[in-house]
């Protein structure tokens, strides 16, 4: 080919791959529209409109280049495929197959329906006949296709959401000998700024991989099917899906990071062919920013996420879809109201004989689904009483011992209109509109009815009341050994609308039930963490966030659809000092209003209790064998904490020095090793005025 000769000429190695769509995005096709509408099962977009990966086809007497007799009745879609594009790729010289829009991951890949589940009520029942059906499609593929490359473009949703919905294998696929590349980010998030779903469903997915395979990332630049090109009109050229979705990374069993390790970009032109030189050279710096600055430890915040137990909760019985539906949307609902869920652990490597994967979560907080079985109870509740810290979700049925340490007991099921009482502390600045004190618990979405009722209605946390009866939404417990656990139920407020043609669950509008999204932050608080928003109205959404190290720094980066809305940060080290920022620092930590799509490095924290304006920034090196120096202006009898990127030994921090900034009181200063990283912390008289930091 051509583009193959060109790129092999610039001396780099070039693949050639098809796509294969399963609705008409694409092509138009006249064997799946006209010929054989008969494997369109999915109504994705219209009745019938989306092939579907265990579909069969009709006796055909065309002659195919795989069939040159003709389809005989009953062929499976995955022999026909597999088959045909095996010819194919050996006429012409490709390399790989592209599985586009959710194909071979079940039916309706685009949207929260799908066989299993109507919008109103799920259908277990049939999933391991579903499972097994398509198995068989990656099963009769790979027999007719067994030497080319496979890659897949998945679904829009979460591994324990698809199961919910289509019986969606997913640990099956990755762990069946398929060679297949897993599925990246979606670019959902360009066209409905939904980073919840985009977050939650890339985590959940690159939890597991199959042998040898990295993680994909992809970018969505220009898109030649539809008259737009993200990058211009979607992101208006700001770089939030750059930064956010590469700033995940998961833990495996040897505690190792593993991070995004490939990069796809769709596409190179856009919807009339051109490739307009503003929109790579806008790109680029932001991609190779973000590559550079990939995570290298575990994040303060970690999705436990139980793989293995979604799928055996799905295909044994009693079947618990509801629960598993309830494991992602959760966590898309924390991250759209602003929790920084960007690294993600599975059940399987947390649990590992040897620990290392525990030691490398030593001073995180985990954020866990309630446990489907005993194993991972009694691991997370080994986790607590040794002193960890885990945030807990869900009903509490499955999970006995959680629910007593917690001064829970089990009660029977309430539904429907409750109304709320929180003891938990406000964090957000107040609003125009009243906070509603009113919950509708739909247990369709919220993983079952509630069914914990406190032992002692002064020990809960947040209590929700339906006459008489009182049940726990919140509740907390603390360990001999400093160990810290929230449990949070988890009503979602949201809505599936079957007759308005959605794919995703509505939200309730804002202001007419308590503000659930929020508790996350809240409780995130008890261990010292906030993160606030001040906005006028319940209406306007909040940031996302998300908040990754690399070389012992903290990287904050966002995602704000409102450019009014501010943001307050503290931690457990002080409040954050984002380079290149200036802030209005208090008791409330620090304040910052930012654009769409921003990345800020911060290694400096600060304690102070007088208010003050600070500013934060670079400056030049200035001497040989500096690397860098780092200005704080405005402090005012502070205490200061610094995160080095290097032997801390070769760390000077100058107090109000002057011009040429190489010589100067020096600030005392101790240094100690955290499970967060090596910290250096002033110890002497608190600080005022500036400090040149160099290293």
């Amino acid at each position: 080919m051509v583009g193959r000769r060109a790129i092999e000429a610039l001396g780099k190695r070039a693949r050639v791959g098809l796509a294969f769509d399963p609705g008409g995005e694409f092509a138009p096709s006249s064997f799946k529209y006209e010929r054989h509408r008969e494997i369109c099962l999915a109504d994705t977009m219209g009745k019938g409109s989306f092939v579907c990966c265990y579909a069969s086809l009709k006796e055909d007497g065309r002659a195919y280049a795989g069939f040159p007799d003709g389809i005989p009745d009953g062929t499976s879609l995955g022999t026909f495929l597999g088959r045909q594009f095996a010819r194919l790729a050996e006429d012409l010289g490709f390399d790989y197959l592209w599985l586009s829009n959710g194909f071979g991951f079940g039916m309706e890949t685009w949207q929260v329906k799908g066989p299993l589940f109507d919008g109103a009520a799920f259908f277990p029942d049939k999933a391991v006949d579903l499972r097994d059906r398509i198995l068989a499609f990656w099963s009769d593929f790979r027999r007719e296709c067994p030497g080319l490359g496979l890659e897949t473009r998945g679904t829009n949703l979460g591994t324990a959401t698809d199961l919910a919905s289509d019986a969606t294998p997913l640990r099956e696929i990755y762990a069946g000998g398929f060679d297949v590349v897993p599925p990246p980010n979606s670019p959902w998030a360009a066209i409905n700024g939904d980073f919840g779903v985009e977050m939650a469903g890339y985590l959940s997915r690159i939890v597991e991989s199959p042998p040898g395979k990295p993680i994909p990332f992809r970018f969505y630049i220009h898109d030649p099917w539809w008259l737009n090109s993200p990058w211009l009109d979607r992101y208006e050229a700001q770089p939030h899906d750059i930064h956010l979705p590469l700033s995940v990374s998961r833990l495996n069993a040897e505690g190792r990071t593993e991070v995004p390790e490939t990069l796809s970009l769709l596409s190179i032109d856009d919807s009339y062919g051109a490739m307009p030189d503003e929109v790579p050279l806008g790109v680029t710096p932001h991609l190779l920013r973000a590559w550079k600055e990939r995570a290298d430890a575990a994040g303060p915040l970690v999705w436990l996420y139980p793989f293995d137990e979604v799928h055996e909760a799905m295909y044994a019985r009693p079947h618990q879809p509801e629960r598993l539906f309830h494991t992602d949307w959760f966590v898309r609902e924390a991250i759209n109201h602003g929790l920084p869920v960007n690294t993600v652990v599975g059940t399987r490597a947390f649990r590992a004989d040897d620990g290392r994967c525990r030691n490398a979560l030593e001073g995180r907080i985990l954020l866990s689904p309630s446990p489907l079985e005993s194993a991972t109870e009694a691991a997370l509740l080994d986790w607590v009483e040794q002193g960890g810290s885990a945030i807990v979700y869900g009903p509490l049925g499955t999970a006995p011992r959680l629910r007593e340490r917690l001064g829970l007991a089990a009660a029977p099921p309430v539904r429907g209109s409750l109304i709320l009482e929180s003891r938990l502390e406000p964090i957000d600045g107040p609003v125009v509109e009243p906070e509603s004190n009113r919950l509708e618990h739909r247990p369709l979405v919220s993983g079952g009815d509630l069914e914990e009722s406190p032992r002692d209605l002064a020990a809960a946390a947040v209590l929700a009341r339906q006459g008489p009866e009182v049940r726990a939404l919140a509740a907390s417990y603390r360990s001999d050994r400093g160990g810290r656990l929230w449990w949070l139920r988890g009503s979602l407020p949201l809505s599936i609308r079957t007759e308005t043609g959605a794919h995703l669950p509505v939200p309730d509008k804002p202001g007419s039930s308590f503000d659930l999204g929020i508790l996350c932050r809240q409780v995130l608080a008890e261990w010292g963490w906030t993160l606030a928003f001040d906005r006028r109205s319940r209406h306007q959404r909040t940031p996302v966030l998300s908040l990754h190290r690399f070389e012992n720094g903290w990287f904050f980066s966002g995602y704000t659809p409102d450019t009014t809305v501010g943001l307050r940060l503290k931690s457990p080290f002080g409040a954050p000092l984002f380079l290149g920022a200036e802030t209005w620092l208090g008791k409330g930590g620090s304040g910052y209003h930012l654009p769409r799509g921003w990345r800020c490095e911060c290694r400096v924290f600060v304690e102070q209790a007088a208010e003050s304006r600070i500013s934060h920034k670079e400056e030049l090196p200035g001497q040989i064998g500096v690397r860098r120096r780092l200005w704080v202006h405005g402090l005012a009898s502070a205490r200061l904490r610094f995160f080095p990127p290097v032997d801390p030994e070769t760390v000077t921090l100058w107090l109000n020095p002057e011009w040429p900034f190489i010589t100067g009181q020096k600030a005392e200063f101790t240094h100690r090793r955290t499970p967060q990283g090596t910290l250096i912390e002033s110890c002497g008289p608190p600080i005022t005025g500036s400090v040149l930091i160099s290293w």
